[in-house]
């Protein structure tokens, strides 16, 4: 057990000098390498020190004084050091790392005043047998109420982890909210803003992105799907879910702008100055394929217009077993996410050649291959900004409650 905290130790310091690397090298190109490097050897110290933690219990030398502050350290980098970001603002990652070297560096010299030998742990601090039962009933108490707290951070982290991985860093989860982040990329004086977009969200959220375009001489490349044939059956929308969480459709935000078209687009010479003008970008359902259009009426009809989320749910996933096939994820896929991201960058080339300023405010996960075209394109990334869409402190949970307990 000694070799193990004594790895722990090392590996602690190690992810902090590496994470202290990465942040420095944010902003200068291609870091990816070494944080790779940096995320293994973060992987590699949440595993270790799981092990001291429930060494704990089976083994009464190990000094808890001096290992518990490297765990707790550990544990609120499960939720990304929240709320350290209002403080020291985007740097906070580096403050961090920073603290976190200095925190691992302390105990090495704490523990060398100890054994007056070595900064890591020698034998001598392991003398005599190492179980002892008055010791492992007591961590087994402590565990009761701290093992459930444990798995919460452990799941928030992984969901964060997923979270920010399929929505290519443009979506965020802290533990006060949702947050939906905006990158601008520049070449040639040109400026492209993707801006993450969610079907349901605080008014605050949309509000301040339709203002953030109002004044300047831009275009945006709106997103939402046309139905010219009336392929889908009722009503699909999110307004009742998002009366249910006194939240804001998407749907229901409207850019302030002239609309254009793409015939138009090419004669467009009258740009009126200070003002925005709106194109839709997307496609139309006829588009789609049968598959597809079967789900989205499938979701219409049993979740989004269901008066219990719980039965609209059970229903809906019933549903599924019986119609859905191996194909049908990839189907849908293609359809909402290839064909549709195809169409807005359908629109780039002849965007550029008359707007100085091009905002494509489209979903979260239809940024990760936006991204990926206007890389390619030259542009480079200059700033980014995060907007607050979900603040879970102001859901209704009784309310919602009251709605998923419904038979």
């Amino acid at each position: 057990m000694r070799k193990v905290a004594n790895l722990f130790l090392s590996v602690f310091i190690l992810a902090a000098i590496l994470g202290i690397f990465v942040e420095f090298l944010r902003t200068q190109g291609n870091f990816a390498p070494l944080n790779n490097l940096r995320n293994l050897t973060a992987i590699l110290c949440v595993f270790l020190g799981s092990c001291v933690y429930f060494g704990f219990a089976f083994n009464r030398h190990l000094p808890k004084l001096l290992l518990l502050p490297l765990l707790v350290s550990m544990a609120w980098s499960f939720i990304d050091f929240w709320p350290l970001e209002f403080f020291a603002g985007d740097s906070y990652r580096l403050y961090a790392a920073t603290g976190q070297l200095l925190l691992g560096l302390l105990i090495l010299q704490l523990n060398l005043l100890r054994n007056k030998k070595s900064r890591l742990l020698v034998p001598s601090q392991f003398a005599g047998p190492a179980f002892n039962g008055r010791n492992f009933f007591r961590c087994s108490l402590i565990n009761i109420p701290l093992l459930p707290l444990l798995l919460v951070l452990i799941s928030y982290a992984a969901a964060d982890r997923l979270i920010e991985q399929y929505s290519a860093g443009f979506m965020r989860l802290k533990p006060n909210g949702l947050y939906m982040i905006e990158k601008s990329y520049q070449r040639d004086g040109r400026t492209i803003r993707l801006a993450g977009m969610i079907h349901l969200g605080q008014p605050d959220y949309y509000r301040d992105l339709i203002v953030s375009i109002e004044g300047t001489q831009a275009i945006v490349l709106a997103e939402g799907v046309t139905d010219q044939d009336g392929r889908l059956q009722g009503d699909f929308g999110y307004g009742k879910i998002a009366e249910l969480l006194g939240l804001t459709s998407q749907e229901d935000v409207l850019f302030r702008g002239r609309l254009v078209t793409a015939e138009s687009l090419e004669q467009l010479d009258d740009l009126e100055k200070g003002k925005a003008d709106i194109l839709r970008a997307d496609i139309d359902l006829k588009e789609f394929n049968a598959h597809t259009i079967a789900v989205l009426n499938a979701l219409g009809k049993y979740l989004l217009n269901s008066d219990s989320l719980a039965t609209g749910y059970q229903q809906f996933n019933r549903w599924a077993a019986e119609n859905t096939h191996s194909e049908t994820n990839r189907i849908i896929m293609a359809d909402l996410l290839d064909k549709r991201n195809a169409a807005v960058l359908s629109h780039l080339s002849k965007a550029l050649q008359k707007y100085r300023t091009i905002l494509i405010p489209w979903g979260a996960l239809h940024m990760p291959g936006i991204e990926q075209a206007v890389i390619a394109q030259g542009f480079c990334l200059q700033e980014s900004r995060e907007r607050l869409s979900i603040d879970f402190l102001m859901l209704p949970y009784d309310k919602l409650w009251h709605q998923l307990s419904k038979n």
